[in-house]
């Protein structure tokens, strides 16, 4: 193990612009696995413990990533015309084009020679974040060698490919194994990160190497979380819990919600290790059930958790009946669950996508399902870009239920601060008052109709009041007598008369 008295100093020489004076961490011996980052003083829930800076960073350039981005800022650029015109087989934007960064780079790369440097290469532009610490001081090649690396069979493979792509790749020894070691320790401690998908469905995604990040080690339960500044790619540490002095700082390498047999496969195979944290030693990992299925008994209705053997194809068990299911044969529900649910993800309606998972999909997988979870996540981030095809009540009334769904398996997981929590506990408290504001200008609308109500119920009172007036004045007046046809005549005979036209007249 590499001193950790060497890995700090290096690790300040690294982060002295952020002048941190009496720092919240320390490197120290770790129980969990060689070395490791220790809170020097209490630490409250919130508190930042450091920020980091990128000592390496470059596209990642996968199979499914869009080509065209800068590899200086990172942002998406046009569709045509985005390779550098210096021929060194890079894309870049017209700003960072002038950039010392990019000059750095292009002289390197168009000195080896791209073998079609007007061509987007996912394998030359993947090698950019690589070579890049060909041009680093040495004490920061130092840094990269105090790091842990996974040195196993593949690791220089990247390399190896990449040499094809040029007509005068680095032959010197030194130079690629610098970029071997680089590969290795961005492999096992790097950090990769996909961007958000542009409104034409692109993304692309760039890897990182943030040296103090790296030191941190493994829990599937962190006590800290981090965070990114935009403009600057650096990023901001804060606990997620309170921490005690001497504890040691933890990330997680792995995605919240993933379940425990594909936890330690990813990190057997990606890192290297066996994880035997709390969460890992039971089988429900804390009652949240994220790996659990149906019992394959219909009479049941238990759920079938994986054991905790640390084996890729553990046997299962159903908490109820107790009955023995094999790995094979869960397996079978899970593939059928994520089929069918991830049809839905996928189609153009989340209309239909809510519909299957509130009404339909409990019938063959369990809610606290990690598929259902990441479908329910899904349909909240799909949400932040616009309705789609929901009125407003089915948006509000979903936002705050899957949110408060996926918040009660952080609880029950024991999660403390995220940027995920921090993104729900936001649209919960939108949503809320949203609902709220909506209840009072309807609860001002019922006061202003029965406020209208009863002034047309005093109107009516009135109305009865004065028609009851009347015809008791009516009643009050004496009859006037009838005259008999016979005394009329003399009147109606003057009344004919002075309706008759005169001789003048007529």
């Amino acid at each position: 193990m590499i001193c950790p008295k060497r890995t700090s100093e290096l690790l300040d020489l690294h982060l002295a612009p952020f002048k941190d004076k009496d720092p919240a961490w320390e490197v120290g011996v770790s129980k969990i696995a060689g070395r490791g980052v220790m809170a020097t003083r209490q630490l409250k829930r919130g508190e930042i413990i450091f920020q980091d800076s990128p000592l390496l960073i470059g596209l990642a350039a996968q199979e499914e990533d869009t080509l065209n981005a800068c590899s200086i800022c990172l942002k998406m650029l046009p569709d045509t015309r985005f390779m550098c015109r210096q021929g060194c087989g890079l894309p870049i934007c017209s700003l960072c084009a002038k950039k010392k960064q990019h000059k750095s780079d292009c002289d390197m790369f168009k000195s080896w020679g791209p073998n079609e440097p007007d061509v987007a290469n996912s394998v030359i532009i993947r090698l950019l974040c690589v070579a890049r610490a060909i041009n680093l001081t040495k004490d920061q090649r130092d840094l990269i060698y105090c790091l842990q690396a996974n040195l196993d069979n593949n690791h220089r493979t990247e390399v190896r490919n990449a040499a094809k792509c040029f007509k005068n790749f680095p032959t010197d020894k030194k130079l690629v194994e610098i970029m071997n070691r680089t590969v290795a320790v961005l492999r096992t401690n790097g950090f990769d990160k996909t961007t958000d998908r542009t409104t034409d469905n692109q993304e692309f995604s760039y890897r990182a190497l943030y040296p103090l990040f790296a030191v941190m080690n493994h829990d599937c339960i962190p006590n800290s979380y981090y965070t990114f500044e935009e403009k600057t790619n650096n990023m901001i540490v804060r606990a997620a819990v309170d921490i005690a002095e001497g504890e040691e700082i933890t990330t997680t390498y792995t995605k919240l919600f993933t379940g425990n047999i594909a936890r330690h496969l990813y990190l057997k195979m990606k890192k290297g290790f066996t994880c035997k944290c709390p969460r890992c030693s039971d089988p429900t990992e804390k009652g949240a059930y994220i790996s659990g299925l149906y019992c394959r008994d219909t009479k049941c209705s238990g759920l079938v958790v994986p054991e905790t053997t640390g084996l890729p194809h553990p046997n299962w068990n159903c908490l109820v009946c107790k009955q023995k299911s094999t790995h094979a044969q869960m397996m079978k529900s899970q593939d059928f669950a994520s089929g069918a649910i991830n049809a839905k993800v996928n189609s153009n309606s989340l209309r239909t996508l809510v519909h299957y998972l509130n009404e339909k999909s409990d019938s063959f997988i369990p809610s606290s399902n990690y598929v259902v979870i990441d479908a329910k996540m899904s349909v909240l981030q799909r949400l932040a870009h616009g309705r789609e095809d929901c009125n407003e009540d089915l948006v509000s009334s979903t936002r705050l239920r899957y949110s408060r769904d996926i918040m009660q398996i952080m609880d029950k997981l024991g999660l403390g601060d995220s940027l995920l929590r921090t993104q729900l506990e936001q649209q919960l408290h939108k949503e809320e008052e949203r609902r709220a504001k909506k209840q009072l200008e309807l609860a001002a609308k019922q006061r202003q109709l029965a406020d209208l109500e009863q002034r047309a119920a005093e109107a009516d009172k009135l109305i009865a009041l004065a028609l009851a007036a009347d015809d008791g004045a009516a009643a009050a007046v004496p009859p006037v007598p009838v005259a008999e046809p016979a005394a009329l005549a003399p009147i109606a005979g003057e009344a004919a008369a002075l309706a008759a036209p005169t001789a003048e007249q007529a």
